[in-house]
Formats: C-alpha cells, sequence, structure tokens
C-alpha cells in the first residue's frame, strides 16, 4: 500500500510540474501613452471664465491615474522650442502672460490669461501649437517632464510612438 502510494505522490507531482506556466509571459495592457498635437489653434475668449481657451475631448477616455502634460511649441531663433506649461511669459514692463491647463479623464483645457487685454496681443492667442502627453502613473514618477526629449524617449522605450496631429483651422 506504501508503494502505492509513493508511486501515485511521484505521479502526482510529475503531472502538476510538467503543466505549461505562462508567467513569464506579460502583455503591457495599460501603459500606453499617447501623444496630441494640436497645430493652428486659436483660442477663444470664454465670457465666464475670463479668459482664452480651448477644451479638447479626449477620445478615448484615459484612465484617472494617468498624469497630463501639455507642450506648448514655440519660435526660438528659428528653433521651435517646447515648453512645458503651467508657464508664465514677461513680456516686458509689467506685462505678463500665463498659460495654464487642467483635464479630467475626458477633456483638457489649455487657457491664456494676462494682466493686459489679450486681444491686443494676438501672437499669444492665435495660430498656437499644443502637444498633449498622456503618461501612465508609472511613467510620471520616473521622468524629468520639464525635458521634452527625456518624456519622448521614454515613451518610445515601450514601442513605437504615434504622435496624433490634429489641424484646428
Amino acid at each position: 500500500m506504501r508503494k502505492i502510494f509513493l508511486l501515485l505522490s511521484v505521479v502526482g507531482t510529475l503531472a502538476f510540474t510538467s503543466c505549461d506556466n505562462d508567467d513569464d509571459i506579460y502583455v503591457d495592457t495599460d501603459t500606453i501613452g499617447e501623444t496630441i498635437q494640436l497645430n493652428s489653434v486659436n483660442l477663444t475668449f470664454d465670457n465666464a471664465t475670463g479668459r482664452y481657451q480651448l477644451l479638447y475631448p479626449l477620445d478615448p477616455v484615459i484612465y484617472d491615474s494617468d498624469a497630463v502634460l501639455v507642450y506648448r511649441f514655440v519660435n526660438d531663433d528659428g528653433f521651435i522650442a517646447k515648453q512645458l506649461i503651467p508657464r508664465t511669459l514677461y513680456i516686458g514692463g509689467p506685462d505678463e502672460v500665463d498659460y495654464d491647463f487642467n483635464y479630467t479623464s475626458q477633456d483638457v483645457l489649455i487657457y491664456a490669461d494676462a494682466n493686459f487685454d489679450l486681444s491686443t496681443a494676438p501672437e499669444f492667442i492665435y495660430n498656437q501649437t499644443f502637444q498633449i502627453i498622456i503618461l501612465p502613473s508609472d511613467f510620471s514618477s520616473n521622468i524629468d517632464v520639464n525635458d521634452y526629449d527625456a518624456v519622448m524617449s521614454a515613451l518610445n522605450a515601450g514601442g513605437n510612438q504615434e504622435v496624433r496631429v490634429i489641424e484646428t483651422r
């Protein structure tokens, strides 16, 4: 009887250890970054808030745990520079322009405000280019978000990062 029990134990152990175990195969389905470039954006005046803004709906919606970054493209001596917003531009004397944004899982609101009438300085509200970068929560704590190239490199490390370009004119 002991020999039969020992034989069954050995056979049972071999049967369970010979099963295929796919624990080492990992498919990452929730850390997909997305980049959306908005070209030729004209911020429009909102009477309720008293500022110029653009509301961009996210399609598809993002996870609540994701982080969103917004960069504004500016021409800097013939080169395109990417400035992380929020950003304050001091344009001489007491005048300043503030760019900021907020977001939900469904949309991104980009806005500009100033301590003067922005309609007198259309270069700050018309024909703007913004890039919205959606970062999975794992990325946001490990990247210097002030360095645009570092952000894009981190997103590209996981595969081909596609930039969805939207013309808003």
